[in-house]
C-alpha cells in the first residue's frame, strides 16, 4: 500500500473485490445505526425526493478484514441502485483493459524501464521487485506509470492484500443479492488513460518516496488500514492524500481532483430525479478539501456524516 502517486493509481486500476460479515437483524435506517468509529466513513446527501449515501471503499484488503456495519447494511438495504468508480467485471471492459495497457503500458522499441529511471532508481526498484519475486527483466518492457502500479500491486499481494478482497466486491454481491441496478461513474478507458497521461517528471520523482515506503510497509499499510476501518478521515487523509497534494499535484489533480468533479456532475443530475442511490467510491474521492463531500456541500445540498 504505497503513497501518493502509486497508491492511488493501483487502487485505480485494480477491480474492485471484498469480503463481508454476515449481519444481524437490518435496522431501519442508516442514519439511527451509526455510531462513530464502527465503520468506514460514510455520508448521505438528500432533498425531498432523493437519497445518495457516499461510501469510502478500500479497493484491496487482507482478507481477514472486517468492515461491515449496521449503518453499511442498512443504507446497502435502502437503496435499490448501487454506483462504483469503473466497470472492470465485463468482458468488454477486460478487453479494452488489455488493449489499452499494450497501448500505453508498453515502452517502444529498444527503451528499457531502467534506462528511463537511471542506474540508482532502477537499481532500487530492481532489489525491491527482486526481493518479492520479480525479475526486473519482466519489468524492462513497462512504462514507469504501469511498472510501479504492477510492482505496488504484487507487493500489496504478497503481503497479504487480495483484490477478491476488496470492499466493493462485497458491495456488488449485496446488489446483486437484492437485484439491485448496478452503475457506474466513469469507464475503465478514461482511468488507463488518467493514468498513461502523468507527466513521466512528476512519475519519477515520486518513485523514491514510493520506494521508501517499501521498507516500512507493515507499518504504513497497518496506519491507513487502522484509520479506513475505524472512519478516522484526518488520519486517512494525513497518510494518503496530504504527501500526493503537495508533491505530485499533477497527478492529484488528474487522479482525485478532476474525476471528483466529475462525479459531482453526475449526483447533481441524479439529485435533480427522485432516485435513492449507494454510491461506493475509493475513501480517498470523500476525504479533504475538493472532496466529492467538500465540492456537495458548497453547492448547499445537505450533506450528513453518518458514520
Amino acid at each position: 500500500m504505497i503513497n501518493r502517486i502509486t497508491f492511488f493509481a493501483a487502487l485505480a486500476l485494480l477491480s474492485a473485490c471484498g469480503q463481508r460479515n454476515d449481519a444481524a437483524a437490518e435496522p431501519a435506517s442508516a442514519a439511527s445505526a451509526a455510531k462513530p468509529g464502527t465503520g468506514p466513513a460514510m455520508w448521505v446527501v438528500s432533498d425531498a425526493d432523493s437519497t445518495i449515501y457516499l461510501f469510502g471503499t478500500f479497493h484491496i484488503l487482507p482478507a481477514s478484514t472486517q468492515w461491515t456495519s449496521d449503518a453499511f447494511e442498512a443504507a446497502m438495504k435502502e437503496t435499490p441502485t448501487t454506483m462504483t468508480e469503473v466497470d472492470t467485471k465485463s468482458a468488454e471492459a477486460q478487453a479494452k483493459m488489455a488493449a489499452l495497457v499494450q497501448e500505453l503500458g508498453l515502452n517502444p522499441q529498444g527503451v528499457t524501464l531502467s534506462a528511463t529511471l537511471g542506474p540508482e532508481r532502477a537499481a532500487r526498484f530492481g532489489e525491491i521487485a527482486t526481493k518479492y519475486g520479480v525479475p526486473m527483466r519482466n519489468l524492462e518492457p513497462l512504462k514507469p506509470w504501469l511498472a510501479m502500479i504492477s510492482l505496488s500491486v504484487i507487493v500489496m499481494q504478497k503481503e497479504g492484500y487480495e483484490a477478491e478482497s476488496g470492499a466493493e466486491e462485497a458491495i456488488l454481491a449485496r446488489a446483486s443479492s437484492e437485484g439491485d441496478k448496478v452503475a457506474h461513474f466513469e469507464s475503465a478507458e478514461y482511468q488507463i488513460r488518467a493514468l498513461a497521461s502523468l507527466d513521466e517528471r512528476e512519475i519519477l520523482a515520486d518513485f523514491d518516496s514510493s520506494l521508501d515506503q517499501y521498507a516500512e510497509f507493515k507499518a504504513y499499510s497497518d496506519r491507513v488500514l487502522k484509520a479506513w476501518r475505524t472512519g478516522d478521515v484526518k488520519a486517512l487523509e494525513k497518510e494518503t492524500l496530504a504527501s500526493m497534494r503537495e508533491g505530485a499535484p499533477g497527478a492529484f489533480k488528474t487522479l482525485i481532483t478532476d474525476r471528483n468533479r466529475n462525479w459531482v456532475v453526475e449526483i447533481e443530475k441524479i439529485m435533480a430525479g427522485d432516485d435513492d442511490i449507494f454510491v461506493a467510491v475509493g475513501a480517498g474521492h470523500l476525504i479533504g478539501e475538493g472532496s466529492v463531500v467538500d465540492l456537495l456541500k458548497e453547492k448547499n445540498y445537505d450533506v450528513r456524516r453518518v458514520q
